[in-house]
C-alpha cells in the first residue's frame, strides 16, 4: 500500500474514532451508585481506556510506527475481552465486576510483600504491617499472579468462546479466527518474539545502523482494522452492560467505515 493510501485509510479511522466519541457523549450516560451497580463504573472507565488507546495506536502509526502500534492494538483487545465477560451473563455482571475490583488487594498483596522485605526499620515495617491490616492486604505475592477472573488459563480464549447476547451473526468459527489474527498474531509483538523484530531483520556482512521497520510484515492495515472493531466491541459491551440503547448512528458508523476501508495487503496471491 502506498504511503498516500496509508495515510489515506489512518484518516477513516480518525475520523471514526472521533465521531464515536461524540456520539457517546450526547449519550451523557449517568453512572448508577457503583455500591450498587459496579459495572457503571467500570465498565465507563475502560471504555475510556479503550478510546485512549485507539488514539495512541493512531498516534503511532501516524508517526511511522506500525509495529508498535500494532502491539499496542491488543491491549485494546483486552479491553473489550474484559468488557465481553463482565456482560456475557447480565445476572452475573456485578459479581463479575466486583472481583475485578477486588483484584486490587493481591495487587496490593504482591507491593506490599516487596516492601517489607525493603525495609530497613522495625518502624518502617510496623508501619507497612499496620496499613496492611487496615486495608485486608495479606503477605503473599503469589495471589497476584492469579487472574482476576478467578480462571486459571487462557481467559482471553475461554471468553472469546463464551456466547453473549449482542453477538449477532457472529459464529463461533468467526470468533476463532478473531482470536487468532487480533490476539495470537499481536501477542507476537507484544513479546517482541520473531515476528516482532522480522522488520528489524539485517543483512549478514552490512554494517549494522538501527533502523525502522521494512514492512515485512503488514501491521499498519491490520493496526486501523483492530481499533475499528474493537473500539465497536467495547461500546456495544458498555451500552449493552449499562442497560443503555444504541443509537443507530453508532452502528451506521461503524458500518460505513468498514466498507470504506482498503482491504489488508498480502504478501502472496491467494494469501
Amino acid at each position: 500500500m502506498s504511503r498516500k493510501d496509508s495515510i489515506e485509510e489512518l484518516r477513516k479511522i480518525r475520523v471514526y474514532v472521533n465521531s464515536a466519541e461524540r456520539e457517546i457523549n450526547k449519550l451523557q450516560i449517568v453512572p448508577r451508585a457503583a455500591h450498587k451497580f459496579p459495572f457503571d463504573s467500570v465498565g465507563l472507565a475502560t471504555l475510556s481506556k479503550a478510546f485512549a488507546l485507539a488514539k495512541a495506536c493512531l498516534k503511532l502509526l501516524a508517526s511511522d510506527y506500525p509495529d508498535e502500534a500494532y502491539s499496542l492494538s491488543r491491549s485494546l483487545v483486552e479491553c473489550a475481552t474484559n468488557l465481553r465477560y463482565l456482560t456475557s451473563d447480565f445476572s452475573g455482571q456485578d459479581k463479575r465486576t466486583r472481583d475485578f475490583v477486588k483484584f486490587a488487594l493481591p495487587d496490593k498483596a504482591f507491593w506490599y510483600h516487596h516492601a517489607l522485605e525493603s525495609a530497613k526499620t522495625p518502624k518502617e515495617k510496623a508501619e507497612l504491617r499496620a496499613y496492611a491490616k487496615q486495608m485486608g492486604i495479606s503477605d503473599n505475592p503469589k495471589l497476584a499472579r492469579q487472574h482476576w477472573s478467578g480462571q486459571s488459563s487462557g481467559f482471553v480464549w475461554r471468553t472469546t468462546l463464551l456466547d453473549h447476547p449482542i453477538d449477532g451473526p457472529a459464529t463461533v468459527d468467526f470468533r476463532k479466527k478473531a482470536h487468532a489474527v487480533d490476539y495470537y498474531q499481536t501477542s507476537a509483538f507484544v513479546h517482541c518474539s520473531l515476528p516482532a523484530i522480522d522488520n528489524y531483520f539485517t543483512e549478514g556482512g552490512v554494517p549494522f545502523r538501527v533502523s525502522t521497520a521494512s514492512g515485512h510484515h503488514e501491521t499498519h492495515q491490520s493496526t486501523l482494522f483492530t481499533v475499528l472493531v474493537y473500539i465497536h466491541h467495547a461500546i456495544g459491551y458498555v451500552l449493552y452492560g449499562t442497560n443503555t440503547d444504541r443509537p443507530a448512528r453508532l452502528d451506521s458508523l461503524f458500518q460505513g467505515t468498514l466498507k470504506k476501508m482498503k482491504p489488508i495487503p498480502t504478501r502472496h496471491k491467494g494469501a
